[in-house]
């Protein structure tokens, strides 16, 4: 599967790309807003997003994925943010999942094959 890693963190990026690439997936790491913008052009078969990003909020992207571009992708926000608002509004965004960090590098890489296998 196609993956389009959005977080700034090296660390959970360093992570992330290799628990993803040892359970078969091709990651691409973008490690800011701008920079995902450019990369939703491509053909994604998910997408893992982070929320404080340099260059803007992860929610802008979502939104930006969902309302301007209509694109049906499965993302999963992977965020700090625990408030239900946060969680809320990314739900009504259209995100299919959100886990809070820490986070369980197995259970995130279930719930994105579960939710791609869904579509």
């Amino acid at each position: 599967m196609r993956v389009l890693l959005v977080e700034d963190d090296p660390l959970v990026a360093r992570v992330l790309e290799m628990v993803l690439s040892r359970a078969g997936h091709e990651v691409h790491l973008a490690k800011g807003l701008p920079a995902a913008k450019e990369r939703l052009a491509e053909a994604w078969e998910a997408i893992i997003l982070d929320l404080n990003l340099p260059g803007g909020f992860g929610l802008d992207l979502l939104r930006h994925l969902r309302q301007d571009l209509g694109k049906a992708i499965p993302v999963i926000v992977l965020s700090g943010l625990k408030q239900e608002r946060t969680v809320l509004e990314a739900m009504r965004l259209g995100a299919q999942d959100y886990l809070t960090k820490p986070f369980s590098p197995g259970e995130l890489v279930l719930r994105l094959e579960r939710h791609v296998a869904k579509r």
